[in-house]
């Protein structure tokens, strides 16, 4: 009676899904061998075959079987250990001010945890069975799902969050060249259109700062991906009508100077 073949199919179904995941999961920042991480037709194939060989006996083919199934779910994992290498270096490349090291290090953290987490699956694996090589592929899966994805998410995020500082630091400049210009000009001939654009940039660029303080916020407390994404663009979005504004205060100065 081969009833542990209700298993062997439980598992079957649970590395073709964890295949598609590792493929699908992360989409702003490339990760590094992700198409070699899923299970292919061809890895199912072995399977197949061994099941349809009439020459094994039953327990020959649990044993060559369990084999395949062990190797493709180390092959999985082990991908996946150098998709959180790739999000490590990542993460370390990217410059932030010391008063973000904190958050940058906390994720760093995070990653050594998930990358200890697939370093423990793999080798519980070694000494599995049937019912234990589903088990790991089955929590390998969900953790990934609920827990690695988020981070990975977040992690891009930050990149792409520190990665903006420089904008608004020349922001900064800018906006500070723009008050000294028009508060001179004001100073000499009042002109309410000219106050008016410069009242509008300051206005921009006080809710793109803000914006990007609640991004920041919103990354150290571990909000949705989802949401700090949408912060984040929501302060570019702040600081692209700023500089619109720049734009207009330039053309308006141009018809106030002589010519």
């Amino acid at each position: 009676m081969k009833y542990p073949k209700i298993a062997i199919v439980g598992l079957s179904f649970a590395l073709c899904v964890a295949g598609a995941v590792f493929v699908s999961g992360i989409f702003r920042v490339p990760v590094a061998h992700a198409a070699d991480c899923g299970i292919t037709a061809a890895d199912i194939s072995q399977i197949t075959a061994i099941q349809n060989d009439p020459s094994l006996s039953y327990s020959d083919e649990i044993k060559q079987e369990l084999a395949v199934r062990k190797n493709l779910i180390g092959k999985t994992i082990v991908c996946a250990q150098q998709e959180v290498q790739t999000f490590q270096t990542s993460l370390a490349s990217s410059s932030v001010d010391s008063a973000d090291q904190d958050l940058q290090s906390q994720l760093a953290g995070r990653l050594n945890d998930a990358s200890n987490f697939y370093t423990i699956e793999l080798a519980n694996l070694n000494g599995a069975g049937i019912v234990g090589s589903e088990e790991i592929a089955q929590q390998v899966l969900a953790w990934r799902q609920g827990t690695f994805i988020p981070l990975s998410e977040g992690i891009n995020n930050f990149i792409l969050w520190s990665g903006n500082q420089d904008l608004f630091d020349t922001a900064q400049t800018r906006m500070s060249q723009t008050q000294n210009a028009v508060s001179f000009l004001e100073s000499t001939s009042p002109n309410p259109e000219l106050q008016s654009a410069f009242d509008a940039a300051s206005v921009s660029f006080s809710n793109a700062q803000n914006e990007n303080a609640e991004a920041k916020a919103a990354l150290a407390q571990g909000l949705s991906p989802d949401q700090t994404l949408a912060l984040i663009k929501q302060s570019l979005d702040s600081l692209s009508t700023t500089y619109q504004n720049f734009f207009t205060i330039s053309t308006l100065i141009k018809t106030i100077l002589p010519q």
